[in-house]
């Protein structure tokens, strides 16, 4: 079964997610340029988001790091351990040649960003303590690599079988270059957010004031121009929960609860940082609505024809609408409706708030992972 999230929300002046040039991303959909915020900008948001980090703390789960600069971590390990700094060098070399990843040329980081979860880089250099001076003893290593090799692979590819993986690896994935068996398929699909309506790219001419300016000169200290937009966006996210359940553990229901719960609060509370000291835009979704289907299903359809702008009613509320007769007519032409709906709107008192959303939400996950219902 997938978890469908949709949200409605609108953001004012505003850079959150900019291009090369440093302009907002826009696309091209239904004939019209639209504002767009990546998806990649959205999972950051939510992955680092404190909702998502607390809830997976409190559950007992485990989160991951991106970073070239795992060589550093493990650095920090051994030496609160009290090993030697040379012979730390040696054994970091010797981890990374028996998992396979390589450093930059003249740098101390890895090729690429990993994306390892913490307790996964513990494991690794706790099997490199127990095996130190196999790890320092020949600058070749190979007794360390071949008792070692398969316990550290094991850790990081077949982890899902024993404890599971970090929550953010289980929902987002992993892809690692050297390795194809250290890959993990994400349980998570998170599209961009396109607005509703046409772009509104606008430039902002600015002048900064030098405060030590003699009395008697004048003129700025430096201007420029920056580029931003105002849109409404639909926002859509969907959840493979079996998926996620298989990345975790199976034994771990309460990580999985825990998992989703906080992806959805943090999808709602969690935005872009792009420009938002010139901005400020922190201005939350006026919709959101959760669906539980068999398959995954955007309504981002609804908006391939943009939302005109009214002078008695909102883009936004109008964009509310849209979304709710594309889900009407959608169930209508499948024949089929999601299992359960929930909807917050901040324009209907008769539909949840948020944290109703987030309590009822909670119930049935706990509910659909319990191993009674499996």
């Amino acid at each position: 079964m997938f978890l469908n999230l949709h949200m409605i929300q609108t953001f004012p002046a505003s850079n959150l997610n900019r291009d090369d040039t440093g302009a907002p991303k826009d696309v091209i959909f239904g004939g019209h340029k639209r504002s767009r915020i990546s998806s990649q900008c959205q999972k950051r948001s939510i992955r680092t988001h404190p909702s998502f980090r607390r809830r997976i703390e409190e559950s007992g789960g485990d989160l991951g790091v991106r970073t070239a600069r795992l060589t550093e971590r493990l650095q920090e390990i051994f030496q609160n351990a009290g090993r030697p700094d040379e012979e730390i060098e040696k054994t970091i070399e010797a981890i990374l040649k028996a998992i396979g990843i390589k450093k930059a040329s003249k740098s101390e980081k890895t090729q690429y960003l990993l994306f390892l979860g913490n307790k996964e880089i513990e494991e690794l250099a706790d099997i490199a303590l127990d095996h130190w001076q196999e790890a320092v003893k020949d600058s070749k290593k190979p007794e360390f690599e071949k008792t070692t090799e398969k316990q550290m692979k094991t850790i990081l590819s077949e982890r899902a079988k024993k404890s599971g993986y970090a929550a953010d690896i289980a929902l987002f994935g992993r892809m690692m270059a050297d390795d194809k068996n250290l890959n993990v398929d994400a349980a998570c699909q998170v599209a961009h957010a396109v607005g509703t309506s046409a772009n509104s790219l606008q430039t902002d001419f600015y002048t900064a004031v030098d405060d030590l300016l003699p009395e008697d000169e004048s003129g700025a200290g430096m201007m420029g121009i920056i580029e931003f937009t105002s849109a409404t966006y639909y926002r859509y996210a969907d959840i493979d929960l079996n998926k996620l359940s298989e990345n975790l553990g199976e034994l771990h229901s309460d990580q999985a609860v825990a998992a989703v719960t906080g992806f959805v609060e943090a999808a709602i509370k969690a935005i872009p940082t792009g420009m938002q000291n010139s901005f400020a835009a922190h201005t939350p979704p006026k919709y959101i609505r959760l669906e539980l289907t068999e398959a995954p299903l955007s309504l981002a359809n609804a908006f391939e024809k943009p939302i005109p702008v009214r002078k008695d009613r909102s883009v936004e509320r109008s964009s509310i609408e849209a979304l709710k007769e594309e889900a009407r007519r959608t169930e209508e032409f499948l024949g089929s409706g999601p299992k359960w709906m929930l909807e917050a709107d901040f324009y209907d008192s008769q539909t949840l708030c948020v944290p109703a959303l987030i309590e009822e939400l909670q119930k049935r996950l706990a509910a659909y992972f319990s191993p009674e219902e499996s």
